[in-house]
């Protein structure tokens, strides 16, 4: 009897599997892929969630794997260009940008010598159920035998098509609809920074570009293009990079001198949404719990914060310092109350609409004002709360973004 078992080695799984067997409790984390498969992603670790990295022992051991640190962004929005430093979270102000073949077996490591046991290559086919409360898993481990592990809760942390999520019949409570659709690709010699990314919007033409480095002396490209023109993108990844490159010459030149050393990659299947994240026996975090438009980047830094809260509420509920189902409710109420801003904006970027006017004026008035700049990259980048940098009523018009981009109302408006 484990008192939990964690579905998903990733960056939700991993940590919680960690934060939970720091405190003595008995983990089982299993994953279907073997540690350090790659996986597509975004990379991008906000500072926020590098301050979490930080505060758990790890940033060194990324920074020893030779990942680049972050401290400068340029914002290059039309003819507007903002390029500074933003503020720093809980001491740390960089991001970081890994390899997925760096990073999670860092996690993983950390997890197995806090005491959590790992299996990987291990499939799970169902969830136990004892009185309508998840009570364990059923799956089949890589020597092909069949078992049944139980555990006072189930955490899903796998991932968007969580198996989980399915069992538990975990409602979608906010639906923000699909927007985009997003591919990238590594160069080699193309960098120009170790330590600076570039943000690129071209309002008009609705494209949307971000380029940082990335392990191996690497540098990755992302482009976003609406979800409408996914058919036409995907029928020609490399038509489609070209063209978009030609809109910012100054990143086509980069790219130009260097080489593209793997193929085009990416997804037309980027949803938005929010799923009730606990239930009796059971919890979600990661993608499983909430998935955004990657276009911010936020997946690995939501992920860390959700193993972060996740574990707090649920060592004290083992602990029996308040009720387990209080702890998970208090869990999926705590980290919807924090990450709900920035799912809202994210949708509203995602939808590559004309900027609003409240937006066009800001531009020119924060040109040149390094101050100003970094607290707009920081309502970026999560170092800096988004009120502080937009007026209400342009909070409330991203809100309102995501009602419209429901599916069912996509149309309408």
């Amino acid at each position: 009897m484990y008192d939990v078992i964690v579905v998903g080695a990733r960056c939700g799984g991993a940590p919680l599997a960690m934060l939970l067997a720091r405190e003595g409790h008995k983990v089982l984390m299993v994953d279907r892929m073997a540690i350090g498969t790659d996986i597509m992603s975004t990379h991008y670790v906000k500072r926020s969630g590098a301050s979490l990295l930080n505060r758990w022992g790890l940033l060194e051991q990324l920074r020893q794997a030779g990942t680049p640190g972050i401290s400068e962004l340029s914002f290059n929005i039309d003819e507007t260009k903002l390029a500074g430093r933003a503020p720093g979270c809980d001491g740390v102000a960089e991001d970081f940008t890994p390899r997925r073949t760096v990073l999670d077996p860092i996690l993983v490591q950390a997890a197995a010598e806090a005491g959590a046991e790992i299996r990987d290559q291990f499939t799970v086919s169902s969830l136990i159920f004892d009185e309508g409360r998840v009570a364990g898993i059923r799956g089949t481990g890589k020597n092909g035998i069949e078992t049944a592990e139980r555990a006072k809760v189930v955490v899903g942390a796998d991932g968007i098509r969580s198996l989980v999520a399915k069992s538990v019949g975990a409602e979608t409570i906010v639906d923000g609809g699909s927007h985009t659709c997003g591919y990238y690709a590594y160069y080699s010699g193309m960098r120009d920074k170790d330590n600076a990314a570039s943000l690129s919007i071209r309002t008009q033409d609705r494209r949307f570009y971000i380029t940082f480095p990335t392990n191996d002396d690497l540098d990755m490209v992302f482009l976003f293009w609406p979800a409408e023109e996914a058919r036409s993108v995907r029928k020609d990844l490399e038509a489609a990079f070209g063209e978009s490159l030609k809109l910012v010459p100054e990143l086509e030149a980069r790219v130009r001198q260097g080489k593209r050393e793997t193929r085009i990659t990416g997804s037309h299947l980027l949803p938005n949404f929010f799923r009730r994240a606990h239930g009796p026996g059971w919890a979600l975090v990661g993608d499983a719990a909430l998935h955004r438009d990657p276009i911010t980047a936020q997946g690995i830094t939501n992920a860390f914060t959700h193993a972060a809260i996740l574990g707090e509420e649920l060592s004290a509920g083992l602990k029996g310092d308040k009720p387990i189902g209080q702890a998970l409710a208090d869990y999926d109420r705590r980290q919807f109350e924090k990450l709900k801003p920035m799912f809202d904006y994210t949708v509203h970027l995602s939808m590559l609409q004309p900027l609003p006017v409240e937006v066009k004026q800001m531009l020119p008035l924060i040109e040149g004002n390094q101050e100003a700049i970094g607290a707009f990259i920081g309502s970026f980048l999560g170092s800096v709360p988004l009120d502080q940098v937009f007026p209400p009523h342009l909070l409330d018009r991203f809100a309102a973004d995501v009602e419209r981009g429901r599916p069912e109302l996509r149309h309408v408006a």
